[in-house]
């Protein structure tokens, strides 16, 4: 399980911002870098940060996504088991030096996109692929950012392959043989994806804020019992939850399980549940005709008026406001039913 830097002139970069070193086995979370003369960046203290594994290792637990930390300007990519991690599609197209360059000029425009705006990104590569990008900002200024995806929105058609296949041939690649895995790379609803770009984007909060210290996971169990945590909460979101149920199911104190999510996650449990009944309330929202009263309660929150407050909070919008705006979204005839509530 190593840290892989890849990338051009890599050795040449890290010449220039004074770094020296590499890959150690013995090193906290595999990975070392020894100063020579000078600090490291924002991006190199990111980078070297144990942590950063562990929430790599959570967007493929929960997505099957695997997450990239890329420098501002494109040049250096921190990836985890990406042999193993990469979508079939893509792993193939990288084998041609055709593919690498046609990749290689997408993802770098979307990088100066991202990073002059600050900006999240959702958007399609050049093979017709969802992608996404969120920065890391710290003060005012964007450090890093996250970059995951390589997924279809839905099982893709004859005419979407078609449209890629024209696009590849065009630099001289021969499609035929990426047809069936084009097919088996990763879906990712767009509900799904919105879920992915909320954690994306609590991740890349926590990083901007972060420090070795604080990031770096405790010696153990950590991963397992985050990974019980979120299955927990996640099995019982319509139910009554609190931190004792919680930490009871992931085999920690109350008190650490509030550390380990503000370490790893970069939010309270309480923060965290919210967001995904916000996330499970919008999905319903989108895929059902429920009115907003009966959604509050599918989605945990108990009652109308806390389901309000909490979604325009997180959402800017009520409920029915964001389904109106929502594109294929039910529509069902509510009255003044719970939306009326607003607080």
């Amino acid at each position: 399980m190593k840290q892989k830097y890849i990338g051009p002139d890599l050795d040449d970069s890290l010449a220039r911002e004074g770094l020296t070193g590499g890959i150690e086995a013995g090193a906290p979370g595999g990975v070392q870098w020894r100063r020579s003369g000078r600090e490291m960046n924002p991006f190199d203290q990111i980078a070297v940060m144990p942590g950063v594994r562990d929430l790599s290792d959570l967007a493929w637990r929960l997505f099957g996504v695997n997450l990239a930390l890329v420098s501002p300007d494109g040049k250096r990519v921190v990836m985890f088991e990406m042999e193993k991690r990469a979508q079939p599609f893509c792993r193939a197209l990288e084998q041609c030096a055709a593919g690498r360059v046609l990749c290689a000029l997408c993802d770098q425009n979307r990088f100066l996109e991202a990073r002059r705006g600050a900006q999240v990104l959702r958007y399609r590569c050049h093979a017709g692929l969802t992608e996404f990008i969120v920065p890391v900002v710290r003060n005012g200024e964007v450090i890093a950012l996250l970059q995951c995806g390589q997924v279809h929105d839905r099982a893709p058609t004859e005419a979407e392959w078609r449209n890629a296949r024209q696009g590849l041939t065009k630099t001289g690649i021969d499609a035929r043989p990426l047809r069936k895995l084009f097919r088996g790379n990763r879906v990712l609803n767009p509900q799904r994806q919105d879920d992915l770009l909320d954690l994306l984007e609590l991740i890349a909060s926590r990083l901007a804020q972060a420090d070795t210290h604080r990031l770096a996971p405790e010696p153990g169990r950590t991963q397992v019992q985050l990974g019980r945590a979120v299955t927990f909460i996640e099995a019982h979101l319509a139910e009554r939850l609190t931190l004792p149920m919680v930490a009871r199911a992931s085999n920690v104190s109350t008190r650490s399980l509030m550390r380990l999510f503000r370490r790893e996650i970069g939010a309270s449990v309480v923060e965290f549940i919210l967001r995904r009944r916000v996330s499970r309330a919008r999905d319903l929202l989108t895929r059902t005709d429920h009115t907003c009263s009966e959604i509050a309660f599918e989605s945990g929150f108990g009652s109308v008026q806390h389901f309000n407050r909490i979604f325009r909070r997180l959402e800017q919008t009520s409920p029915r406001q964001w389904r109106q705006r929502t594109p294929g979204a039910a529509n069902p005839a509510e009255g003044a039913l719970a939306d009326g509530l607003h607080h």
